[in-house]
């Protein structure tokens, strides 16, 4: 990630406090971010999903390569720093380093869950339980076809990610 920092250096900085929000589910910015230092809280739908604390990490990134709204908020932990890259659907099509790093952290990401799948698959694929079908979804998932793809929950009672 340090790479990602070295790449990153020449852009503004934005310093928030803790408790600043970073980004807003679902409010469009195009903007993408690098962490400098500090930690932010990842949350989704009110859970929290991930604590980010990694010098490099990218904030913003799925947003930004998919030109759509924040799939998550992201809170400051505690003081923190970021890069700041404006026009970010823009940029990771000019700039093919940041691209590049981009889609090196979403297939590890990709490889931690298909990892994850084969572990259930293992422990869970001949029982009878809710845990057996969780295979299937993630592998569902993992094979979708971007153009399939429909944010959200099917089941009425249940809001919108």
């Amino acid at each position: 990630m340090n790479d990602v920092l070295a790449m990153c250096s020449d852009l503004p900085e934005m310093h928030l406090a803790q408790g600043d929000r970073l980004i807003e589910e679902s409010v469009r910015t195009d903007r993408l971010y690098v962490l400098k230092c500090g930690a932010f809280e990842v949350v989704r739908n009110g859970f929290r999903i991930a604590l980010i604390t990694e010098p490099g990490a990218f904030l913003g990134e799925i947003s930004a390569v998919l030109g759509s709204a924040p799939t998550a908020s992201v809170v400051a932990a505690r003081h923190s720093t970021v890069h700041v890259l404006d026009d970010a659907s823009a940029s990771v099509q000019r700039r093919p380093d940041l691209t590049y790093a981009i889609a090196q952290l979403l297939a590890r990401r990709l490889s931690a869950v298909t990892a994850y799948l084969v572990d259930i698959k293992r422990q869970y694929g001949d029982s009878n339980t809710h845990l057996a079908v969780m295979d299937q979804v993630l592998g569902d998932l993992i094979a979708m076809h971007p153009s399939a793809l429909k944010l959200g929950s099917e089941r009425s009672d249940v809001p919108d990610y």
